[in-house]
């Protein structure tokens, strides 16, 4: 008989259906382990957004878990036209008399008017110094113009601190240097030499960019000058406009001449903001550890453990020496049967007008401040080996070994789609030959039949 060339043809079976719909039977421990894989993939990425809430309450916590967090000064000016101020954390609470008598200013130099910026106006080298700096220009035919000596200047590798720019006015164009910092220290000068006619001081050729102490030959639109500013009765003389140093912790920008009263203060407000930052980061993250415990991580005592910790650490009584208070309530940070914690801002700085050293301890003290503890504790979380690395580190493991339990299922499923697909081809082979024996046996009793009729 000729081989079968169609599965089910012989026996009149679907032998591919039969074997797919077998197969998928035979697939469902494997379905199984994909949704096993699935869930604890979700469960990773949920730790991963665990990570980054924790990472953001144990940061919250640094803005009140050192001393220096209440070190947070307000300076202000009483004439803001003259003068204003800023405060960093060595400042002092204090008020001061301030006078600006003059403001410091950068030097500037121009040369005399020519044709256009393409007038040549000689060769020669020219030393530019400001300060205690300076650095040379070679000038030849190629860059012997305003223009060139211009952009030889600012282009030059060594430049101390010199500007050069081309100015048109009605009288022509001209050059002007401009030193890049204020002061008399820093006043420019312009030396020359091997300008060809013989006179390196003249106003020939390019010794007319002279200016140093024997040669004026450029115009001085604005000397140097330094800033000098009295405060309480003592003259500073700064080479800026902001002066820094004269007071502990505090900067000076100086405006315009003028006098006024710089008050440097706690800024208590900042502080009202550091703790309500404090009261957001435990809200967010007590709401993250509900929100997971519903979801995908509904059955993970991790999480719980997490928690326990948190509100342990937050009613432990502090008992710190040098401050008054011993619980957040006592500040008005409370928490409420819902688990929501809030500030009550009127106390808090009730709080803090009593006894702000006390409050600055009780966060901040190395040992037991509660923000110095919970910032540990976010540390502990987050930290390598950790709670949370651990538990990933475990759900990876599962990963790995279903993925491995997969690929044996895999293995198996083709073996099986082979034998099932061998056993229904045999079977159909062995029908399609019973069927056409029983056709033949028909035929033959059909001929005795006729035979006998005879």
């Amino acid at each position: 008989m000729p081989a079968i060339q169609a599965p089910g043809v012989g026996s009149g079976l679907d032998i591919n259906s039969l074997v797919d719909q077998l197969v998928t039977l035979e697939r469902q421990p494997l379905q199984a382990v994909q949704r096993q894989k699935s869930d604890i993939q979700a469960q990773l990425s949920s730790y991963g957004r665990f990570k980054s809430v924790v990472a953001e309450f144990r940061d919250a916590m640094q803005g009140l878990s050192s001393a220096d967090s209440f070190q947070i000064f307000r300076a202000s000016s009483s004439n803001e036209s003259a003068f204003t101020a800023s405060a960093g954390v060595d400042a002092a609470p204090g008020s001061y008399a301030i006078e600006v008598s003059s403001l410091a200013s950068r030097h500037k130099l121009a040369s005399e008017a020519f044709s256009d910026a393409d007038s040549v106006v000689g060769e020669g080298t020219l030393t530019l110094a400001n300060g205690a700096d300076s650095f040379d220009v070679a000038i030849d035919a190629g860059n012997h113009t305003l223009a060139g000596i211009r952009d030889a200047i600012n282009q030059a590798a060594d430049n101390t601190g010199v500007t050069a720019t081309v100015l048109r006015d009605d009288a022509g164009s001209r050059l002007v240097l401009t030193s890049r910092d204020s002061g008399t220290s820093n006043a420019i000068r312009v030396s020359v030499s091997g300008d060809g006619d013989g006179g390196d001081s003249d106003a020939n050729g390019l010794s007319r960019l002279a200016f140093d102490a024997t040669s004026r030959n450029l115009n001085e639109i604005r000397a140097a000058s330094d800033a000098v500013v009295n405060i309480d009765g003592f003259t500073v003389t700064s080479a800026s406009n902001t002066v820094s140093g004269a007071l502990q912790g505090v900067s000076l920008q100086l405006d315009a001449p003028g006098s006024g009263t710089l008050t440097v203060a706690t800024d208590r407000d900042a502080i009202e903001d550091s703790a309500q930052s404090f009261v957001d980061a435990f809200n967010k993250l007590r709401d993250t550890i509900k929100n997971l415990r519903n979801g995908d991580l509904e059955a993970d005592s991790t999480l719980l453990s997490i928690d326990n910790s948190v509100l342990r650490q937050i009613n432990t009584r502090a008992g710190i020496p040098g401050s008054n208070f011993n619980y957040l309530t006592e500040l008005g940070i409370e928490i409420d049967r819902y688990g929501q914690m809030s500030l009550d801002r009127g106390r808090f700085e009730t709080a803090l007008a009593r006894d702000f050293d006390g409050v600055s301890r009780f966060f901040s003290d190395a040992d037991n401040g509660i923000a110095a503890r919970l910032e540990n504790l976010g540390d502990q979380v987050l930290a390598s080996g950790g709670l949370i690395d651990a538990r990933e580190s475990g759900l990876n493991t599962r990963i790995r070994s279903l993925d491995q339990q997969a690929d044996r299922i895999d293995r198996r499923l083709v073996g099986t789609e082979a034998r099932l697909r061998a056993q229904f081809t045999a079977m159909d082979s062995i029908v399609a030959n019973l069927n056409a024996t029983g056709d033949y046996l028909s035929q033959q009793l059909s001929g005795l039949s006729s035979l006998n009729k005879k």
